[in-house]
């Protein structure tokens, strides 16, 4: 194998290959990336067994077909390293060879035999979508996936795709986002994948295709393909969760009064929960925190609101990572108990992307 390439390109191409490999496995291998040169084009690929991921790039000037299995992040940090324009990556006596400039290196490489094979893409149902569409309804609702292996499906984003619409959801139990956006799409699917394949695709691509069957997942975007498992379900039933109607208790606040007046809150948050009150009323928004070997806190801001008073209990990193997800300059957030979810909207939203975010409150003692 032989073949020489822009050094900035080869680093980029490891940079998402580093990302799709595992950070401890008990599979030495799955530390490694193939390299493979075949018909005039580089492919590398990397995998933590539920995720593959290959990226391509068609190669110019003199090359060899071959494959070989390299240390992934350790090829990386070489390439990074160096400020040569070129690198040039062979293959003899046994040895992998990269040369950059006055710079030699030698890998003693892996048999290439010894990656796992790079399944094909689904045979089942096919679909293009923009991917500018795609990124940014994932982008709304990827933070609120769920850390937890013990519940699977809500570790993954539920993709649905009917005639008329696209949704994407995620939650951890504590948190809700739901997004939407009206489209004209072939046909539908549901599904239920992790959120790091959608972190693999170039935002700069137009277009994607997605092939899809009851197992696994294929997106094809650019030069960028991967093939991820579907997770299992059932989905939670949010459709449920979500209200149909508008709750009595509503309050109009803006960005840049809540936003900071919730940092500065939890800063005397208790660092287990970071629990701070928001005391709704007539008069404006009272937020209080406390953590008793610090401090306390007690903050009014204006908002407009109208209902019954309430007092409920917040984490304040969760409500702040919804405003950053937020892109309209007024919040709306809907009350009906201390007890119930707040639902989180952007208020004056011109924008054919609908978002709705629940958040479970804390009780207060």
């Amino acid at each position: 194998m032989r073949f020489e390439i822009d050094r900035g390109t080869l680093a980029e191409m490891l940079g998402v290959m580093v990302n799709t490999l595992p950070s401890r496995t008990t599979y030495p291998v799955l530390q490694n990336v193939l390299l493979e040169v075949a018909d005039g084009r580089l492919s590398l690929s990397g995998t933590d067994l539920d995720t593959f991921v290959r990226k391509d790039y068609a190669l110019s000037g003199k090359f060899e077909d071959g494959r070989v299995a390299l240390p992934g992040r350790k090829l990386l940090e070489i390439t990074r390293e160096h400020s040569t324009d070129q690198i040039l990556l062979y293959s003899k006596n046994g040895r992998i060879h990269l040369e950059a400039g006055s710079s030699r290196v030698a890998f003693s490489g892996l048999d290439p035999a010894e990656f796992p094979e790079v399944p094909g893409l689904p045979e089942g149902a096919t679909l293009e979508f923009p991917v500018a569409t795609v990124l940014e309804l994932f982008d709304a609702v990827g933070f609120a996936v769920s850390k937890d292996d013990s519940r699977p499906a809500m570790t993954g984003i539920n993709w649905e795709v009917t005639k008329t619409e696209m949704r994407m959801v995620a939650t951890d139990g504590h948190r809700l986002a739901f997004v939407r956006q009206k489209g004209k799409y072939a046909a539908g699917f549901k599904v239920i994948i992790a959120p790091k394949v959608f972190s693999f695709l170039p935002r700069g691509a137009d277009t994607l295709t997605v092939h899809s069957d009851p197992a696994k997942i294929g997106v094809v975007c650019a030069e960028t393909t991967v093939i991820g498992r579907v997770i299992e379900g059932p989905y939670p039933d949010y459709e449920r969760v979500i209200p149909k109607k508008s709750h009595p208790s509503k309050a109009e606040i803006e960005q840049e009064v809540l936003g900071p007046a919730l940092r500065r809150a939890a800063v005397l948050a208790h660092p287990v929960g970071k629990l701070v009150a928001l005391d709704f009323s007539k008069d404006g928004l009272v937020l209080e925190a406390e953590t008793p070997e610090l401090g306390s806190s007690k903050e009014t801001v204006p908002c407009t609101y109208t209902g019954d008073p309430v007092r409920i209990g917040f984490n304040a990193a969760y409500m702040l990572e919804i405003l950053r997800h937020l892109d309209t300059d007024k919040v709306g957030l809907e009350l009906q108990s201390a007890l119930s979810a707040g639902l989180i909207t952007p208020i004056a939203d011109s924008s054919d992307l609908k978002k709705t975010y629940l958040l479970m409150p804390i009780r207060l003692d």
